[in-house]
């Protein structure tokens, strides 16, 4: 683990427990922290941006297990198993995890992602769902085409939530649901990225844009879509374990508790054009 990430997380630990740590205490964590700080490791990172990020990830995604599907995917399960089946779009569809667990619960499913790469690996995983290449911006379906659009762990990569949500709303039926997945604004503003490993074993980086609750209460009343739920997956033991069974510092237990995901939601409302 780089030494400014692992001292980054010392120092949340202080900034959690500070006003109720006796001296001792806290002299003991700012020893450690200037310890870390001194002699952590370094590492270097292969920085890509969202296309060529993905296309390198692509051979090794479903390889490992991913400490962040540890909080997201049950919260995202249970809400698709609430829904009547029907027409579902799986946008930025990855190597289809998410396309798979729609199948699973019945429904006619379509994959979109801008990468051949993960197309291929969605393709092979999931074989009984349709598939496109296609952006964000520009989905290459009608007006109205599903009842269900799911888009999970993605929009942490684009600047603008407005166009993609607006996008997003257009192809789905008047009552139809929308539920997406992020990684939570608080996990980006403290270090949250999209961390891979390539095939011989170095590390990669895609970066997470930062976008607030707000941000996307904008976007989603814009695009005509009331919010029906949000729920914000937390930091547990279960993903600390994720973490450190892959020797990771122990010092991401100053995270357990924080939020980790957010989730919404939402439905377009009957009567909007």
């Amino acid at each position: 683990m780089p030494a400014q990430f692992e001292a980054g997380l010392h120092g949340l630990g202080l900034l959690r427990a500070w006003p109720f740590l006796d001296s001792h205490s806290a002299a003991a964590r700012l020893t450690q922290l200037e310890q870390v700080a001194r002699d952590g490791a370094q590492e270097t990172l292969d920085v890509l941006d969202t296309v060529a990020g993905y296309a390198a990830w692509s051979a090794t995604y479903d390889d490992r297990v991913n400490p962040l599907l540890v909080a997201e995917q049950p919260a995202m399960g249970a809400l698709v198993d609430e829904l009547p089946t029907g027409r579902a779009l799986d946008v930025a569809c990855g190597t289809g995890r998410l396309t798979r667990l729609l199948l699973d619960h019945g429904n006619d499913v379509t994959g979109v992602d801008p990468s051949d790469a993960m197309l291929s690996r969605a393709r092979s995983s999931a074989p009984q769902a349709t598939y496109h290449r296609s952006s964000f911006l520009r989905l290459p379906f009608p007006d109205a085409s599903f009842d269900i659009v799911c888009c999970g762990l993605a929009l942490t990569h684009v600047p603008l939530l407005h166009p993609a949500i607006t996008e997003m709303a257009r192809v789905l039926t008047h009552g139809g649901h929308l539920l997406i997945s992020d990684v939570h604004p608080f996990a980006v503003a403290t270090g949250a990225h999209a961390f891979f490993r390539h095939p011989d074993g170095s590390r990669g980086v895609v970066r997470n844009e930062l976008h607030w609750h707000g941000e996307y209460l904008d976007a989603f009343a814009t695009a005509g879509l009331r919010v029906r739920r949000c729920l914000e997956p937390r930091f547990s033991k279960k993903v600390l374990h994720a973490f450190t069974g892959k020797g990771s510092s122990p010092a991401l237990s100053h995270f357990v508790g924080l939020p980790y995901v957010l989730i919404w939601e939402c439905v377009r409302e009957t009567g909007l054009p």
